[in-house]
């Protein structure tokens, strides 16, 4: 057996600069004292592999046998794990002898840390050689990454999220935006890109808009800085509704799925089992966050009953395709902007756009119907709701008044009274005015949209516009019979006179 040739390891060369993951380097440093194995986990482009990469060159020092890089991206065949570490450690491949047994009889005395690059399409194959390694070899370390844990015992996750972002309100000076990882990102890799280029006070706005519009996801940010060799930040900011066609060109030496940000999500499509892919592109029809809930009523068919939802989320999540967010006890999810806008193109070409958009409608015009009367008995869970659900249903009153389903679209902002009156008065007044002319509406909803138009006229201290409104409340709902609404229109009415 031929021993290594270099004791120090085979790490990749750094060829940029590391920004920021102060969080994640400290993270990794400490369960690596602990624990012989830490699984970097995250989305495609959200950086693990430089993270792997600056992590291990900041410890091979550390290690008396060196730190050891196997890249398993271009690896199509599980059987061939073993031997590309093997290949990697500059080992003889024997015959009639397993690579796995060279491994466990070289590593064996060896003090030494071994990072595994990309195991996302050869999970279980690296699982098992993973464990492997680290009973044969009680002092080497291993990290690997991948878009889903290992699942081996001992293994310590490290998530790696997409960049911090800068706050979208434009208050941030200059000096604090410099020190914001995702602007760093985009700077650094323009001014490399361009030959000259910084952050000014002049494309502040737009460099802070389009790190938020890519979600801090930092291969993104990277193509997108490619960019400014032949346009302005503002104007990559403008084309990024097809961000698919612009986000292109990455490296010639990058990995084939890292040349584009399609590509880069697409690998990670193609792994997905059918219920996965989906429930995936479904779930781009919800705008904002969404709960179990709402994904069991909008997103089952009979390809995906809601028996398997849960488990099918879960592997999701788990594959880094999906975000998990626990909202006052309760879970939440969401897909990145970058991500809804791809499954966005894989709902319509499974032709399920127009179909998933009605079920969407529909169940929050119900939702809302259902909860409207019992709102004011607990509002405090119900404004929870609300606050957690209000951009898919702002989505939702978007789609009813392009689609001059005026009457449905007034069912729901209707129905968010008490939403509208603690949140946005100037926000529920455009709905309700673009609404408001719409035919066969229920009498409930009529009389409440007047009503509720009212009020919040009287909230913007506007008396005289609020009076005709309670008046048409009063007589709608002594005209259908709707006694608790005349109740309440005519105990309003005499605020006003």
């Amino acid at each position: 057996m031929a021993r290594t040739r270099s004791p120090s390891g085979n790490l990749p060369a750094e060829i940029t600069s590391f920004v920021g993951r102060r969080q994640q380097l400290g993270e990794i440093r400490k369960k690596l004292t602990a624990a012989r194995l830490v699984s970097l986990v995250g989305p495609g482009g959200a950086g693990k592999s430089r993270l792997a990469l600056r992590i291990a060159a900041d410890l091979a020092r550390g290690f008396a046998d060196g730190a050891w890089w196997v890249e398993l991206a271009e690896v199509r065949d599980g059987a061939l794990v073993a031997n590309s570490v093997v290949a990697a450690l500059d080992l003889r491949d024997q015959a009639g002898t397993q690579p796995a047994q060279i491994l466990a009889s070289y590593l064996r005395d060896k003090r030494l840390l071994l990072v595994v690059d990309n195991c996302e399409h050869l999970l279980g194959e690296a699982a098992q050689l993973v464990a492997e390694v680290l009973r044969a070899a009680p002092n080497v370390r291993v990290i690997t990454t991948s878009r889903e844990p290992l699942q081996v015992p001992g293994e310590q996750v490290v998530a790696v999220p997409p960049l911090e972002l800068p706050a979208g309100n434009g208050t941030e000076s200059l000096a604090r935006l410099r020190q914001n990882e995702a602007v760093m990102l985009f700077t650094e890799r323009a001014a490399a890109a361009s030959g000259a280029f910084e952050l000014t006070a002049e494309n502040r706005a737009a460099i802070v808009g389009l790190c938020r519009r890519l979600d801090g996801l930092p291969l993104a940010i990277e193509l997108a800085a490619v960019r400014t060799r032949a346009l302005a930040v503002a104007q990559i900011l403008e084309r990024l509704s097809d961000r698919f066609a612009l986000l292109t060109g990455g490296g010639r030496v990058a990995l084939p799925r890292h040349q584009t940000l399609e590509t880069t999500i697409d690998w990670s499509y193609e792994l997905l089992g059918d219920g996965e892919k989906t429930l995936l592109r479904r779930l781009c029809v919800f705008a904002g966050r969404f709960t179990l809930e709402d994904v069991e009523a909008v997103c089952t068919s009979d390809d995906l009953p809601a028996a398997e939802v849960l488990d099918t989320m879960t592997s999701l999540v788990d594959k880094s395709l999906v975000t998990k967010q626990d909202v006052r006890s309760h879970a939440s999810y969401r897909l990145h902007e970058t991500m809804r806008e791809y499954a966005t193109l894989k709902l319509r070409d499974a032709h399920e756009e127009r179909v998933l958009e009605e079920r969407c409608l529909e169940y929050y015009r119900a939702t809302c119907l259902q909860s409207v009367d019992q709102a004011r008995y607990r509002l405090v869970d119900w404004l929870a709701w609300a606050d957690l659900e209000i951009d898919n249903i702002r989505a939702v009153l978007h789609q009813c008044v392009a689609r001059g389903d005026l009457a449905r679209g007034l069912d729901i902002a209707a129905s968010m009274g008490y939403y509208w009156i603690t949140h946005g008065t100037t926000e529920s007044t455009r709905w309700l005015d673009q609404l408001l002319g719409a035919e066969n509406v229920a009498p409930a909803t009529q009389v409440r949209a007047y009503y509720l138009r009212g009020w919040l006229s009287l909230l913007q201290a506007d008396a005289a516009t609020a009076r005709p409104w309670i008046a048409r409340a009063v007589t709608t709902a002594r005209e259908k019979g709707q006694l608790t609404k005349l109740s309440e229109s005519l105990s309003i009415a005499a605020t006003v006179e």
